[in-house]
């Protein structure tokens, strides 16, 4: 067996969120909790599918996929070392206004649920279940193959 097997047996999502399993949709500058919840819950959707056996993919192809959200957490951890410094308070002055802008940086870094910091955050846990998805649809798929060689394994054409 080869490729992505969908399983035809499990319900298909449907939205018309454009934002549904869009990691794209994480990588804005600024971004709604809602965005995050929906984009959150959109992968544990894909994790919740891959668990049941909703989908299953090769060895090959899924190990394929492992590796890009490997190095993307990779790039988001580096980021996230970044930004630590980022976070700092800026030292631009003793006048009031720098004061404001300097505290305005850091909180575009690292202050609330809108700072880089939290968007970071909410995108390497994406990414984490995102990759945890494909592992699992990976170990389903082997399951499958292992099920087929054994009910079909000693058929005699």
């Amino acid at each position: 067996m080869t490729g992505f097997v969908p399983d035809a047996g499990q319900p298909q999502a449907t939205t018309t969120d454009s934002s549904a399993f869009s990691v794209g949709a994480l990588a804005g500058t600024m971004m709604s909790t809602a965005a995050v919840a929906n984009t959150q819950s959109q992968v544990q959707k894909l994790v919740d599918s891959a668990k049941s056996g909703g989908f299953a993919i090769n060895e090959e192809g899924a190990d394929e996929y492992i590796r890009v959200f490997r190095d993307f957490e990779n790039v988001v951890a580096s980021l996230q070392d970044v930004l630590f410094s980022a976070g700092q308070r800026p030292e631009l002055g003793g006048s009031d206004y720098a004061g404001k802008v300097a505290a305005h940086a850091q909180l575009m870094a690292q202050g609330d649920q809108q700072s880089y910091e939290t968007a970071l955050n909410s995108l390497s846990t994406v990414v984490a279940q995102a990759r945890q998805a494909f592992e699992e649809a990976k170990k389903r798929y082997a399951e499958m193959d292992d099920e087929a060689a054994r009910t079909f394994g000693t058929a005699q054409v």
